[in-house]
């Protein structure tokens, strides 16, 4: 599936002319860009085996090569970079405080958080644990690629041996998958392992809240970030269940 967004259209600079907007069957239409067509008074039609507009939209994009530059969200355009913007894509430009930069930087620091548990699980001996940890650094990365690139998170994934769908099942049932008497409750007494891996759901769980600011349409990053987010409480509570020898 691929993705048309209201930076997508902004970027071709011109819909003139066009009364309806043509887009091959897989790609998906974000809200936002929806309403930039609607507002213009341009229909949406679906149309397979020839040339549409969605081509064009996407040809003139990459064929800008920063010949100028616009911004994603007035569609103004620049022949030199403003220094109080960012690339959002290619030619695309956004505010520095755009929420969306604000939501790769959250996904940038998870990633970091990540990388230093790593080297605390490796110096207390979980290695098992620094493997896992590893699965949950591939798949943070992959949903920034996937925001980057406009391209859906791939369901298929699977984290910690466990599915998307059985990630929630196992979270939400912690006791009985891991035989604990009770959900267990952040504790210093528990340990460093236990500490570091509990602020990492917290940072997971940040970062989704800022992903349904920044990209509300794309409802599969954000459930690609809640299953993270059981992924991490999955690793908490395999640590106190002592799943993880040393």
């Amino acid at each position: 599936m691929r993705i048309l967004t209201e930076a997508d259209l902004r970027s071709s600079l011109s819909l003139e002319g066009i009364k309806i907007y043509t887009v091959p069957p897989d790609v998906f239409i974000t809200p936002a860009a929806r309403e930039y067509l609607a507002v213009r008074g341009i229909g949406i039609a679906v149309r397979s085996g020839e040339k549409t507009c969605y081509d064009d939209t996407k040809q003139a994009k990459t064929s800008a090569r920063m010949s100028f530059y616009v911004d994603a969200r007035t569609g103004k355009t620049y022949k030199e970079k403003p220094e109080d913007m960012t690339h959002l894509r290619a030619n695309i430009l956004v505010k520095k405080t755009d929420p969306i930069i604000d939501f790769r930087g959250k996904l940038d620091l998870l990633e970091s958080e990540i990388i230093l548990a790593q080297i605390v699980s490796e110096r207390l001996g979980y290695g098992q644990m620094t493997k896992d940890l590893g699965e949950t650094l591939d798949f943070t990365r992959n949903i920034l690629r996937c925001e980057v690139l406009e391209v859906p998170v791939d369901e298929s994934v699977t984290l910690l041996g466990l599915s998307i769908p059985e990630l929630r099942r196992v979270s939400h049932d912690i006791k009985s998958e891991l035989g604990l008497k009770t959900h267990p409750i952040p504790d210093y007494t528990m340990g460093e392992m236990p500490a570091v891996v509990n602020k990492l759901r917290a940072l997971v769980r940040q970062t989704e809240l800022q992903a349904a600011r920044a990209v509300p349409e794309r409802t599969d990053i954000i459930q690609a970030l809640n299953r993270l987010s059981s992924c991490m409480h999955i690793l908490f509570c395999r640590l106190i269940a002592g799943k993880y020898g040393r």
